[in-house]
């Protein structure tokens, strides 16, 4: 599903990732683990599009996804396939959950109103946070907005789920019951890759996990 091949990236005279390649297959959890500063939240910046290429390709169900080559590639996969929760959650405070939820297929005019507030709804459910609904993110705990950034990341039927250190907040049950919950997601077809500094949770609910050392080739 997912190919990265021969990816680099210099910022600020540094060398972030150097010739880095990787794969993952639908319904597959991948973690990348390592320290803080190694390169990882800018991998998946790349692979969301909100950070460039210096050099590499980005495959996406066999088709190009990213270049450092803009002009290589004419037939793109929707760049809506990869979907991305941050660490923060980056929820809009003055929005409720399910505004959250709704405001990007909305405004993108991927979905009406209508067939918007039923998958939002849905997607609410089946993360057990639909209580909360109607609620600001201010009033959700640390799970609860991580539950609600989730569903928003898969509004629009993303391939490929992208987390940032999802557990950093979380104690061992909660993120014991978080990877659970990544599984389920996995068994639905969709591929999971997250970076991580929680080796205890990568190895327990990833299939594979791959050092961050592996940016530069060590």
């Amino acid at each position: 599903m997912l190919e990265v091949k021969n990816l680099g990236k210099v910022m600020n005279e540094t060398i972030l990732i150097d010739d880095f390649s990787l794969t993952l297959k639908p319904k597959e959890i991948v973690s990348i683990v390592g320290s803080s500063g190694s390169g990882k939240t800018t991998f998946l910046r790349i692979l969301n599009k909100l950070e460039p290429a210096d050099k590499g390709e980005i495959y996406l169900g066999g088709k190009i996804y990213l270049s450092s080559n803009e002009n290589k590639g004419n037939e793109k996969p929707n760049p809506d396939e990869i979907g991305m929760v941050f660490q923060d959650f980056q929820l809009f405070p003055h929005l409720t959950v399910k505004e959250n939820c709704t405001l990007s297929p909305i405004l993108n005019k991927k979905m009406s109103r209508e067939e918007a507030n039923e998958k939002a709804e849905k997607l609410l459910e089946e993360l057990d946070i639909i209580e909360k609904e109607n609620v600001y993110p201010s009033a959700l705990s640390g799970g609860q907005k991580q539950r609600v950034a989730i569903a928003r990341a898969l509004m629009l039927n993303p391939k490929i789920l992208c987390l940032d250190e999802p557990t950093s907040a979380l104690d061992h049950e909660t993120a014991d019951r978080f990877g659970e919950l990544l599984t389920t997601i996995a068994e639905e077809g969709i591929g999971i890759l997250m970076i991580t500094h929680d080796l205890r949770f990568a190895e327990q609910f990833s299939q594979r996990t791959v050092s961050s050392k592996k940016f530069l080739n060590e």
